[in-house]
Parts: C-alpha cells; structure tokens; sequence
C-alpha cells in the first residue's frame, strides 16, 4: 500500500512537471515571436522613414533648384539615398525581412533612383517626367507596406 501512494506522488509530480514545462516552453515560444515581430516592425519603420525623408528631399529639391545652378541640383540628388540612410536600412532589412518583402524593397530601391535620377536631370517639381517618377515610387511604397503589414 505504501508503495502505491508513493508511486502515484511521484507519478503527479512527474505529470505537474511536464505539464509545467510544456506551458513554460509555449510561453517562451510566444514571447520570442513577439520580440521577433517588434524587432522586424522596427525595422520595418525606419526604412520607410527613411524613403519617406529621401522623397521630401527630391520634392524640396526639384521645387527650389531654379534658385541655384544645375550641378548643385545634380550633386544633391544623387548624395539623397545616402544621406537618407536608405541603402544602409536596406541592409537591416535583408536580415530581418521575408523573400517576398526583400523583392518589393528592392523594386522600391530602383524607383527611388528613377526618382532620383529624373530631379538629377533638372526637372522642375510640376513637369510630367516629375509627377510620373514621384507617382510609381508612392505606388511601389504603398504595395511595400502592404507586404510589409502581411508579414507581421
């Protein structure tokens, strides 16, 4: 008899501790992808802040470049994807983000050179070449986001 009740002591303990265990592990597991997810959601935000900041900069610089010559304009948009931060938030992203994230990026990336490019070349904020390039970077940003949000 006594056996018996030893045995089922040491049989609930046994059960409490996988159980125990079980519930800490899923918990752990829980809080990882949490840290995880706000981690990539960091990371996430600070790119498109620093496409957001890069696009103003072309808009400000293709509304004022008839106030200085063409070089000066050539010279500021091109030094704009750097001093934005983007090719460096870029590089956070490919080691946090998805496949299918990292591809819409890096479309995003090449329109912000279009981009770039085209107030590079002197266009003014209100021509056509001006509106299309800062209308398909929008766009791209946009369809960004919306992976981004999924991946989340």
């Amino acid at each position: 008899m006594e056996w018996t009740g030893l045995l089922n002591t040491a049989l609930g303990a046994l059960i409490a501790l996988g159980a125990s265990a079980f519930v800490e592990h899923r918990r752990w597991s829980r809080e990882s992808t949490q840290r995880a997810n706000d981690d990539r959601r960091a990371v996430y935000v600070a790119f498109l802040d620093a496409t957001a900041t890069a696009s103003e900069t072309l808009i400000n610089i293709a509304r004022a470049h008839g106030d200085g010559d063409g070089e000066d304009v050539s010279v500021r948009a091109w030094t704009v994807l750097r001093d934005s931060s983007v090719l460096s938030r870029r590089l956070e992203l490919a080691l946090v983000a998805d496949d299918r994230v990292l591809a819409e990026v890096g479309k995003l990336v090449a329109m912000l050179r279009a981009y770039r490019d085209v107030v590079s070349e002197g266009r003014y904020f209100d021509t056509d070449e001006f509106q299309h390039a800062r209308t398909a970077f929008n766009e791209q940003r946009d369809r960004l986001m919306r992976v981004m949000r999924e991946s989340l």
